[in-house]
């Protein structure tokens, strides 16, 4: 009889939240990277989850304050940092970061597209111009005024890697939140598209779907969702994790793993797909 499986034990190392294996080689060494929404939460995860892994990282967002926090952090892990003040909606804004971060890094090999915003928790037919508008400003047209402006940098090299943050409300209806849900959806065509646009100039561009990712957003849903039901927290929550095969919420340090996965060598032939990341939720 065989002997039965053993668990392997691998070594970490902690950067920031996310945890590396401390044996596997740096990949990204020599890269740029520009993250938007990366000034906090996943976003900021993200970003210092690159600059473990080797490589320069450009955080853009509306806070620039919390962007430096974030580009003093990955200084002290010896890669250049760099913050930059933009709003994904704003063509113009957009167009002069890639430009200030082009002067300071000289190139952008990979673009992570995480700025992103819900939507009040409503029926579709109390749903408003406004809430619609302002979704799909941020979460399609800002990832679509990011790919424009890094797009002709990245052809003009013939080389590229775009990753988009999209969510497992991109794959299902969801009653309560159709207009995220369709900003969702329609991310995943405009990454699909992308990949075919830019494949021949040695482009690659992918969608990664989290489901559920402990922290401080998803909490605070949980405790608001606690009190409007006149139940406990930890209520919310084993409900919440009973929808998954895995019975568990993600990290932030799963969808980092996954990050660099796709950009690294081991992407280079993995385009156009919605990579999910969620426990067992959507099977």
């Amino acid at each position: 009889m065989a002997p039965p499986c053993q668990p392997v034990q691998t070594a970490l190392t902690s950067v920031g939240t996310i945890t590396h294996p401390g044996s596997r080689p740096i990949q990204l060494a020599g890269k740029s990277v520009l993250v938007t929404g990366g000034t906090r939460g996943l976003g900021r995860e993200l970003a210092m989850a690159l600059a473990a892994d080797g490589a320069d990282v450009a955080v853009l967002g509306r806070d620039l304050a919390g962007g430096d926090a974030v580009a003093a952090a990955i200084s002290a892990q010896g890669r250049r940092g760099l913050a930059v003040a933009a709003d994904v909606t704003d063509g113009d804004a957009i167009d002069a970061a890639v430009a200030t971060v082009l002067a300071q890094f000289g190139q952008i090999d990979i673009l992570v597209c995480n700025a992103g915003v819900g939507t009040p928790r409503r029926p579709i037919w109390e749903t408003t111009a406004a809430d619609w508008r302002h979704c799909f400003e941020v979460n399609v047209l800002g990832v679509m005024m990011a790919i424009k402006a890094v797009a002709p940098h990245m052809t003009a090299r013939r080389s590229g890697r775009i990753v988009a943050i999209g969510g497992t409300y991109g794959h299902k209806g969801v009653a309560g939140n159709a207009v995220y849900a369709s900003s969702k959806w329609a991310l995943r065509g405009l990454i699909k598209s992308t990949a075919l646009e830019l494949g021949p100039f040695g482009v690659n561009a992918n969608v990664i779907a989290p489901g559920g990712v402990d922290g401080e957003r998803l909490r605070k849903l949980f405790r608001d969702t606690a009190i409007t039901n006149g139940e406990r927290e930890e209520d919310v929550l084993a409900r919440f994790t009973a929808g998954t095969a895995l019975n568990r919420l993600g990290t932030a340090d799963d969808v980092a793993t996954m990050l660099l996965h796709v950009v690294g060598p081991a992407g280079r032939n993995i385009t156009g797909q919605d990579l999910i990341v969620d426990a067992g939720t959507i099977v």
